[in-house]
């Protein structure tokens, strides 16, 4: 442009801010939780252990870690007024967006801007999850069940859905689903999450910013569309052709690709062991998607590696979402509750330092014309 002025379309290799969060490692195609691995994390933590993690830098104690767990699950139960909006809106709205409403409630009356403030990011955890546990709970036809002061967060979450504790591998298999989808840098919902915080709104609010920035497919929404592909493709004989089509048409194939990793997504790899342990266990449909997605990874490398695009964790996810029983417009949400915790920790740590973000636009239109009264304009 004659300015000389450079526009980054979407933020591509800004940087916004300073984080000891979290950090992805593009070389080793390896992601870290406030310097520790997560392979190893899914391998010998727990979530509520990672909540702790993110929000504090640092693995809790034990006395620590068992009043932590005793917070979120207290911080679980729900009040009347959150049963209204659940059973007024289950039938008429799409999860994330209860999801969204409930947060936005919660924070009503709050301020924001306090960086100390963990008690809050531990309960938006708490809600999140409670929250997402009731609306699944509604939306199959059941009633609100309490949580269990003898579960953990991630067992309440599947009791409060199913009435009943869930075995210790459904359970683990949740919990590593949790997290590795808790923090994941600054993509969009993240950021989203920051503008709302820099102008000082609460914690709450500012975490539905970032539900909200979930919906497309192109960030939270991927899993959800990767499942439908999958059934749209529905055998994996069929691969071969849908991919070539897709190419041809210049379609986005869901589940290949991701903004920051240009090697094969690291989480995507864990899901897969996940699965492995499922697949004796898988339904019908359940083998079918693994069929197809297995067809499509191997097709979609030979046909997208060249171009540094290789499969990443949403191409998995909906055979383990819906191996847990959940429907497929819960996938996202769930996504959120896991998200939760890394979005809290962001928030936070922005606010040690705050400052508003309002960036620029490069104007392109035309200036300086003159207003023309109503009654001489001319129709075009």
């Amino acid at each position: 442009m004659s300015s000389g002025i450079r526009v980054q379309k979407g933020l591509e290799g800004v940087y916004v801010t300073e984080s000891a969060i979290s950090f992805i490692d593009l070389e080793r195609g390896a992601l870290y939780y406030s310097g520790y691995d997560v392979r190893e994390l899914v391998e010998r933590s727990r979530y509520e252990e990672i909540v702790f993690l993110l929000l504090n830098r640092r693995l809790p104690t034990a006395k620590e870690y068992d009043a932590h767990v005793r917070e979120l699950v207290s911080n679980m139960r729900l009040g009347g007024d959150h049963l209204d909006v659940i059973r007024s809106f289950v039938s008429k709205m799409d999860p994330l967006s209860i999801l969204a409403t409930l947060m936005v409630i919660e924070g009503s009356g709050k301020q924001g801007g306090d960086p100390s403030d963990t008690s809050s990011a531990v309960r938006a955890v708490s809600r999140m999850g409670a929250f997402f546990s009731t609306i699944v709970r509604l939306k199959l036809g059941g009633d609100y069940i309490p949580p269990r002061s003898d579960l953990g967060f991630v067992e309440n979450m599947l009791y409060m859905i199913r009435g009943e504790p869930p075995t210790s591998e459904e359970a683990a298999i949740l919990d590593d689903l949790l997290i590795l989808h808790a923090e994941h840098g600054i993509p969009a919902s993240t950021f989203a999450c920051l503008v709302a915080a820099s102008t000082l709104s609460d914690l709450f609010s500012s975490v539905a910013a970032g539900i909200l920035a979930l919906k497309g497919p192109l960030h939270g929404g991927a899993s959800e569309a990767s499942y439908k592909q999958a059934l749209e493709i529905g055998d994996p004989a069929r691969v071969p052709e849908w991919v070539e089509e897709a190419l041809r048409s210049k379609r986005k194939i869901m589940g290949f690709g991701h903004r920051v990793y240009k090697t094969y997504d690291p989480r995507a790899l864990i899901v897969k062991e996940i699965i492995r342990r499922l697949e004796d266990r898988l339904s019908q449909e359940g083998k079918m998607l693994l069929r197809v997605t297995q067809a499509l990874e191997e097709y979609g490398e030979k046909k997208l590696a060249n171009r540094g695009i290789y499969p990443n964790v949403d191409l998995w996810t909906p055979i383990v979402y819906r191996a847990l029983g959940l429907p497929e417009d819960t996938f996202t949400p769930l996504f959120a509750v896991s998200r939760t915790a890394g979005w809290a920790a962001h928030i936070l740590e922005y606010w040690t330092d705050n400052k508003l973000i309002r960036p620029l636009h490069l104007y392109t239109g035309d200036k300086l014309k003159q207003y023309v009264p109503i009654e001489l304009r001319s129709g075009s």
